[in-house]
């Protein structure tokens, strides 16, 4: 309105000089001299309009105050304060920040940072003595600035009392009071010379005292004042924008002065958090490496202990197979003796036969010795002699054949009693038959029945036998059975004494399929049993039950999620029969059923545990039958009764074999244990009845059954045959008794002499017979001992084959293998086992070394190791793989997780955040600086990103996608790639920089430059203000700087809203030429800025000129006094 009429005005006076061109030169100047008054009037009413919008500061007050004693000065809009250095022109500016902010960082202009609110209020002048402070004692300072308000029209007046007990603490009060002015406040009064300053508590506004409910502390102090003051922008940032601005140095560098003068500092305070979370991840992550490195020396220990119980079997082996060779070599030589037996039997029959020609000579020297005796006068008698002799002896033979038939009937009716005793629980014998049988060799019972009886018995035994035969062998495969079985037992009982969980083989083969296969892929993961990652059974009293239900499925193999379709493939390709895998990638996340079995199983496991709740959720554990009705969809009680589906069965738990939890071990170890008890105990009676049978058969094998190879009737017909020798001996006696045989004596006596000779001959040959038949008897002796010694060897083989049953059968097969090789009985030598017990002990050498290590790395009892220790490093080992290294990975992908969110969540979408708003600043600013046009050329800030900074935009961009949330994104799928990979590169960036500011301040994360467009004519030529730092005057490189603080500032004064539009110049356009000076006083005044500059007198011409006071400060003696100066009127303005 106002431009609008001093156009009109100005074509009124064109048209008036037009006509009245011809007046005269009088009358041209009266008609310029109207126009300039009525343009004046115009602008002072558009100036009285403005300042309607504006409270202004009118007067300030400071008591006791730095070298100020008491200062007390008008304001007339923008004021200069102007003094020599050390005159206090700064002093007074921190004053009114101080009211006005709070402000603390005194004198910043002039780099002074010893000034506190403490030295100001004591004067503290830094000289040394007494006399440093100007004041002492209890001091009371104020500072008051009245301000009019045009909009309200009163005045009010704003201040705060500083009050110093001592020279270590200062209290300060601020206050606002509407509707007063400073006079009408007793701040201070002169009594004679002195200065009386009023104690807060006696403050009063005309004679009214305040309450100490009007004064508060610095922020709510500061909050007032600014509230008063039309102003409701956040107090701190209102702060920065004055200080920034009163503290201005001349500046070269546009992209450094944006980002420290225009822009306020970044606060994230989310780093601190990301920080904590990252220093707990590390911490998790170092606790996961160690117990890795703790896995992987476990692992070496186990390997050691390995080859240790490897080489103290193959010692045992070695051992066994000693034994099991003396034995063989006893057995041997066994042979060998009954070899030379046999060669001595052959040796003593040619003895024999000789002794048979040696009888026949001798018979025949007999012969010729009765020929001799045979003569004719006793031929006749001879002849009856010789019948009756031939009677005799044949009566003798016949004896003794049936004597040797009597001899063997005993035997045989010896063994047959001793049948009876046991023989008739398999078969029935009549007691005739067996009263017939008990008497063979006796003359009672009649030769046929006999032979009847005997031939029915044999009959019976024989089939009898053939039936102990079929138990042998059935004996001999159930013992074959128990010692398979107790070879197994034995082999697991030892690796659950080492401390190693024992699985169906079929299980661990494939196990070890599915780990090689892997390796070989170069998947490096474990290869896992469910039952394995059972940390533990919370209530043993389930144990059964669960186990029972569960069944096969605890064997199921688990392996990472990742790797379940290469687990698949493998068992496919090779053909692994009857082995199950999880397929954990397809198993829901749920959280476990309270009341469910699931609940009583504890696994850190992720996988295993999804699994578990896949099985067990649906299954409630039930207190009693009416509770197992209740859950018939899926219920369980203690002793195994089972509700499924609708439909109860009952398990027998009894049978199960328990393999859940840590204490697994011990349940296995004690039900193996107990089986092997049972099944020695059962091999023991088995064997009892398989010798018992052995006995048997060989008692019934001792008897010859074939009837006709003996003679029934020898008894009596040896009674017979003794009667009849008696009666022939009885008449030879009576023939030889007859003198005529007298004659032939000398016959006989020549016959005789061969008849001895051959006698000697024969007896020699006789003699022979008996070495031979001794040297058979010692031999006989020989292997009777070689007998015992075998069975000791046998024993002793036999109590170590219990002690290493399980080894049998892999000894037997080396044996059988070197014997084969070597082709002797003798295969090893003592000398083996010596050096393979120092092998074993090199073994114990080395596992213990290993342990050692461990425990220095586990900090626990270095003493904690030898072979007694190899079970607790395997159960250290299972709890570390199984437990503790899967809860710590657990916790670290969580944590990983948590940084991640907190990463994401917290720092990225704070910086972006406080980016959008710096953004908003800039454009807001851009916008008041299009308004406020400095001559011919208009400013605009132009930011741009930096290049180190892609990888935070890339991810700002992205985030667009996802509704320009963090939060969104991470609780997404998160499948992309490139993404993924700029969080965690951008993440490490700032964790690893030691500059917590290079990335946590907003500021740098663009490059930062200003557009300068001006005007030439109807042309616009745009140019970059850091392009011209180099070739533009120093004061046509600072003025832009002077702009864009104004226009920063003037965010918090608001165009609509009756506010104070204050603004502070410490050391005034220091490096400006008076031209620049007089453009920035006119274009900060322009813009309604009441300012209070700080400059030397020099400046006075250049800046007094063009503002409405000046106040000249003058030191006198340690105190400093103000002139007032020039205060322009707007009458005097206008001339």
């Amino acid at each position: 309105m106002g431009k609008r009429a001093i156009r009109k005005i100005w074509k009124m006076g064109k048209r008036t000089i037009w006509k009245m061109g011809k007046m005269g030169k009088r009358a041209i100047w009266k008609t310029w001299t109207w126009m300039i008054t009525a343009i004046f009037r115009i602008v002072r009413r558009i100036m009285i309009k403005m300042q309607i919008n504006r409270k202004t500061a009118t007067k300030l007050l400071i008591v006791q105050w730095s070298r100020f004693q008491e200062l007390c000065v008008n304001l007339k809009g923008s004021t200069l304060f102007t003094g020599v250095n050390g005159s206090g022109k700064s002093t007074i500016l921190d004053a009114m920040t101080y009211l006005l902010t709070g402000n603390t960082q005194f004198n910043k202009a002039a780099r002074d940072r010893d000034r506190t609110v403490l030295a100001y209020v004591r004067g503290d002048t830094k000289s040394n003595g007494p006399s440093r402070y100007l004041r002492t004692g209890e001091i009371i300072s104020y500072i008051a600035m009245e301000f009019w308000s045009p909009a309200d029209n009163y005045f009010l007046v704003a201040g705060v009392c500083v009050e110093s007990a001592n020279e270590t603490s200062q209290k300060s009060s601020w206050f606002v009071c509407r509707n007063a002015r400073i006079e009408q406040i007793n701040f201070a009064k002169h009594e004679g010379k002195f200065l009386r300053i009023s104690p807060r508590n006696e403050l009063s506004v005309n004679g009214q005292s305040m309450k100490s409910a009007d004064f508060f502390g610095r922020d709510r102090g500061v909050e007032q004042i600014m509230r008063a003051l039309g102003l409701r922008c956040n107090p701190q940032k209102y702060r920065s924008k004055l200080l920034k601005m009163m503290a201005f140095h001349p500046e070269n560098n546009i992209d450094q002065f944006i980002q420290e003068c225009v822009l306020e500092p970044g606060k994230v305070e989310s780093l601190k958090e990301l920080r904590e979370q990252r220093q707990r991840f590390e911490e998790i992550r170092e606790v996961f490496e160690n117990l890795k490195e703790s896995k992987d020396r476990l692992e070496e220990v186990e390997q050691k202990s390995e080859e240790y119980e490897n080489k103290l079997n193959a010692l045992h082996i070695r051992e066994l197979m000693l034994c099991y060779q003396e034995l063989q070599e006893a057995e041997e030589e066994k042979r060998e003796t009954e070899l030379n037996i046999q060669s001595l039997a052959q040796k003593l029959n040619a003895f024999r036969e000789r002794k048979k020609d040696m009888d026949q000579q001798y018979s025949d020297a007999g012969e010729r010795c009765r020929i001799a005796r045979n003569n004719d006068i006793f031929q006749g008698m001879q002849g009856t002699l010789s019948e009756l002799k031939r009677q005799s002896e044949k009566l003798e033979q016949e004896f003794g054949q049936k004597e040797e038939k009597l001899s063997a009937l005993k035997s045989l009716q010896i063994k047959l009693t001793e049948l009876f005793p046991w023989i008739d629980q398999f078969f029935t014998i009549s007691e005739e038959d067996k009263k017939r049988l008990c008497h063979l060799a006796e003359e009672h019972f009649q030769t046929e029945e006999t032979i009847e009886a005997f031939v029915r018995f044999g009959e019976l035994a024989r089939r009898q036998d053939k039936a102990f035969e079929t138990d042998e062998v059935h004996f001999n495969d159930q013992l074959e059975d128990l010692e398979a079985r107790i070879s197994e037992l034995e082999n697991k009982i030892k690796q659950l004494k080492a401390n190693i969980l024992v699985f169906p083989k079929e299980i661990e083969k494939a196990r070890k399929v599915l780990q090689r296969e892997f390796e070989s892929e170069g998947i490096h993961t474990e290869v896992k049993i469910f039952a394995e990652l059972v940390q533990e059974i919370q209530d043993d009293k389930w144990r059964g039950a669960i186990e029972t239900f569960l069944g096969r499925k605890r064997f199921y193999i688990i392996v990472d999620e990742k790797y379940c379709r290469q687990a698949v493939k493998i068992l496919q390709d090779k053909k692994i029969y009857g082995v199950n895998a999880v397929l954990s990638e397809q198993l829901p996340v749920t959280d476990v059923t309270p009341g469910s079995a699931a609940e009583i199983l504890n696994i850190p496991n992720a996988n295993a545990r999804k699994y578990a709740n896949y099985l067990l959720n649906g299954i409630h554990l039930c207190g009693s039958m009416e509770e197992l009705h209740k859950y018939s969809k899926g219920g369980l009680m203690q002793n195994g009764m089972l509700a499924k589906s609708y439909a109860v069965s009952y398990m027998n738990i009894s049978k199960t074999e328990f393999c859940l939890g840590q204490d697994a071990v011990k349940y296995q170890l004690l039900k193996a244990a107990e089986e092997k008890e049972k099944q020695l105990a059962k091999k023991e009676e088995v064997q009892k009845q398989k010798e018992q049978i052995c006995r048997w058969r060989e008692k019934l094998q001792q008897i010859d059954w074939q009837a006709e190879h003996y003679d029934f009737d020898s008894a009596q017909s040896l009674a017979d045959i003794s009667e009849r020798n008696i009666r022939i001996r009885n008449d030879l006696e009576k023939i030889s008794q007859n003198p005529d045989f007298m004659a032939v004596i000398q016959e006989q006596q020549e016959a005789e002499q061969e008849y001895k000779r051959l006698e000697q001959a024969r007896d020699i040959l006789i003699g022979d017979l008996k070495g031979c038949e001794k040297d058979l008897e010692n031999l006989q002796i020989e292997l009777e001992q070689l007998s015992g010694e075998i069975y000791v060897k046998d024993q002793e083989y036999s109590e170590k084959c219990l002690k290493h049953l399980e080894l049998k059968q892999q000894m037997l097969e080396e044996y059988e293998k070197l014997r084969e090789k070597k082709g002797i009985c003798q295969v090893i030598t003592p000398k083996t086992l010596r050096i393979l017990r120092g092998e074993v002990e090199e073994c114990v050498r080395q596992m213990e070394n290993a342990q050692l290590s461990y425990c220095k790395l586990a900090e626990i009892d270095i003493n904690k190791r030898g072979v007694p220790y190899i079970p607790f490093f395997r159960e250290e080992y299972r709890n570390i793989a199984n437990v503790k290294i899967e809860e710590v990975h657990q916790r670290l992908t969580e944590q990983s997780l948590k940084l991640e969110n907190a990463f994401m969540n917290d720092f990225v979408a704070e910086i972006n955040e406080t980016i959008r708003d710096a953004k908003r600043e800039i454009a807001a600013i851009n916008q008041e600086l299009k308004t406020l046009p400095f001559g011919k050329d208009t400013y605009k800030f132009v930011i741009k990103e930096k290049a180190d900074r892609e990888i935070f935009f890339r991810i700002c961009r992205k985030l667009e996608h996802y509704m320009d949330t963090p939060e969104v994104y991470m609780n997404s799928a998160r499948e992309d790639e490139e993404m993924e990979r700029d969080i965690r590169e951008f993440m490490e960036l700032i964790l690893e920089e030691e500059d917590e500011t290079e990335y946590t301040d907003y500021r740098k994360y663009f490059v930062y430059d200003m557009e300068i467009a001006s005007r030439q004519g109807d042309s616009e030529i745009i140019s970059d203000l850091s392009k011209k730092q180099g070739s533009a005057s120093n004061g046509e490189k600072q003025t832009p700087y002077f702009i864009i603080l104004a226009a920063s500032l003037l965010q918090c004064y608001p165009r609509q809203a009756c506010c104070a539009r204050l603004a502070f110049i410490d050391e005034a356009f220091s490096a400006l030429s008076r031209e620049r000076i007089e453009q920035m006083v006119k274009y900060l005044e322009d813009n309604h800025f009441q300012v209070f500059y700080a400059a030397p007198p020099e400046k006075i011409n250049s800046i007094g000129t063009y503002i409405e006071s000046t106040v000249s400060l003058v030191a006198t003696g340690r105190y400093t006094n103000a002139v007032e100066g020039l205060v322009r009127e707007e009458e005097a303005f206008a001339k």
